[in-house]
């Protein structure tokens, strides 16, 4: 559900957006004779989160850090291709990157990739998801609610009210051995899907178009869901790891979780059905 209003962030916050629609702008340009194309999947070498680095991952990894070094801002840098890395001295903010979140998605064509950048300053958090293949943007500061742009049109981001558990749409993700978790939410619910971009599928529970996103492998790296955790939040949703329990953005690369979003609504009921609740 979308409501049309105003933005409102702050003036931090509207410079911080526009070095990520500077980024976006980049890394659409940088891959867009690459999308389709089997070769743009060539492995460059191994990223700094243990997979392979593909040669667009890198080409959209190289187009961010482009624009962030021509921004005269400061930036401590965590992203699953390079690992870490700093721009400037004494970096003012602290950025999770996922250059090209849904590389699989991107290389064979189907339209669903995107670029995710989460941003963290002594005073602010800033979440920024791009639709690659639709150039729709999806964005929140903390506490100061949460936005999507495309088309001309801006509308603040709201979960869904879906009012109950059998009429949910899920996207779900889960490899053995927690293959078994997901038949119990799999018989409860109305629709289960996995689309292949975890940022994306974020930004679709805080536009309310899905009501929850789980995933259960256990490996998901905090740099694909920081954007769009807030993002979820900021559009009233709520944001646990597989056991109800708070999740902390630290700066841990290895850090990996069990991960579950939703509208709030059956939060608590999810975790029960996937085995995480408590008692």
């Amino acid at each position: 559900m979308n409501q049309q209003v105003e933005m409102d962030l702050s003036a931090e916050g509207e410079k911080l957006l526009e070095i990520c629609n500077s980024a976006a702008e980049a890394v659409s340009e940088s891959i867009k004779k690459m999308v389709g194309d089997p070769t743009s999947g060539t492995v460059m070498h191994m990223g700094a989160d243990g997979t392979p680095t593909k040669n667009i991952d890198g080409r959209a990894e190289e187009a961010v850090i482009g624009v962030l070094e021509r921004s005269e801002v400061s930036f401590a840098i965590l992203s699953e291709e390079m690992g870490r890395r700093v721009i400037g001295k004494n970096p003012q903010y602290f950025l999770h990157l996922d250059p090209l979140d849904g590389t699989f998605n991107a290389i064979a064509g189907i339209p669903f990739y995107s670029l995710s950048i989460y941003i963290s300053g002594p005073s602010i958090g800033f979440g920024y998801v791009f639709d690659l293949a639709h150039a729709v943007k999806f964005y929140a500061e903390r506490g100061r609610g949460a936005w999507t742009e495309g088309g001309g049109a801006k509308s603040r981001l709201t979960v869904s009210t879906t009012p109950t558990l059998r009429n949910f749409s899920v996207s779900a993700y889960t490899l053995r051995p927690n293959t078994g978790r997901i038949v119990g939410l799999g018989d409860v619910i109305r629709r289960i899907r996995t689309l292949g971009s975890t940022s994306l599928e974020l930004c679709l529970v805080a536009a309310g178009r899905l009501d929850a996103f789980v995933d259960l492998r256990g490996g998901l790296r905090l740099v694909d869901v920081a954007a769009g955790s807030l993002i979820v939040e900021e559009a009233k949703g709520m944001v646990t790891d597989g056991r109800g329990e708070p999740i902390s953005f630290n700066g841990d690369m290895w850090h990996k979780v069990e991960f579950l979003a939703s509208n709030g609504v059956f939060h608590r009921e999810i975790l029960d059905l996937i085995g995480g609740g408590r008692g």
